[in-house]
């Protein structure tokens, strides 16, 4: 999608964060911006700096765990513009833990009913209508380096991001011949409000914060820009790139996941299977 200029772009959880640098960075470019959060104060303010860039910003009170929720939101976007061409399902939350000793149902339930099904019900939302639209389109799954290796301390969080991966990837070879573009975001540390979730977690924070949630937050703080993150997922919706990527120091971890990977697969796939 090389010209985006008076188009559209919808995006949750962009009252901060990656969200917030998205909406900024697609209203940089001269599209029309959505911003979507559960936050309304936040969202508003996103759209304030969005509008300042001379293109038409709205903002709306959404919540990604509830189908309804994005459903007026699409309603909402379709009045205003009639038409969404890029649409980020970005909103995000982790809990800390480790998975044995054991974390409880609820945080379980509420990481993956935001990060994974705030992701479907977006498609569930947006999909069919921008499948009817004429033209380019595409959508921008938030993930997570978290999604492509093991990363302890935060196990709900990462079994959301590799299924959004997954995801991602499947809908854009599905997606291929309807004129729909995918790109996936796997971002390693960004200067979000992650590390403070409890914040929207329903019936309040669960219990004392993890020692984890300290050294996360340190890491958090020194990340990169959000903004300039934001301008990576521009660029890949105008390159149509499946991949987003944030931290080059990642590679070598990838690179051996991936080399452990294929010798498994070489060692169960070869003429001589190990007695």
């Amino acid at each position: 999608m090389k010209e985006l200029d008076g188009k559209v772009a919808v995006v949750t959880g962009a009252g901060s964060g990656i969200g917030r640098g998205m909406a900024l960075a697609f209203a940089e470019a001269g599209m029309h911006v959505v911003v979507a959060d559960i936050e309304p104060d936040s969202a508003r303010s996103t759209a304030g700096e969005a509008e300042a860039f001379g293109r038409e910003a709205i903002w709306h009170e959404t919540d990604v765990t509830d189908r309804a929720s994005l459903g007026g939101l699409a309603d909402r976007v379709y009045d205003a513009f009639g038409e969404t061409h890029i649409l980020c399902n970005n909103a995000g939350v982790t809990t800390f833990g480790m998975m044995t000793e054991p974390l409880s149902d609820s945080d379980w339930d509420w990481v993956l009913s935001v990060n994974l099904h705030g992701v479907v019900n977006g498609l569930q939302a947006f999909l069919p209508r921008m499948l009817a639209q004429p033209g380019e389109k595409h959508i921008v799954n938030t993930a997570s380096i978290a999604g492509l290796m093991p990363t302890p301390l935060v196990g709900p969080y990462v079994a959301s991001k590799y299924a959004v991966v997954g995801l991602t990837e499947t809908l854009r070879l599905e997606g291929a011949g309807a004129g729909l573009g995918c790109t996936v975001l796997c971002p390693g540390n960004v200067r979000t409000r992650l590390a403070d979730s409890d914040r929207n977690r329903p019936g309040g924070p669960a219990g004392e914060p993890s020692p984890a949630t300290d050294y996360l937050a340190a890491a958090i703080e020194a990340g990169a820009d959000p903004i300039e993150v934001g301008r990576r997922v521009r660029r890949a919706v105008e390159d149509d790139d499946l991949y987003v990527f944030t931290h080059a120091e990642h590679r070598n971890l990838l690179a051996a996941r991936f080399e452990s990977i294929l010798a498994s697969f070489d060692k169960w796939t070869g003429d001589e299977v190990p007695a």
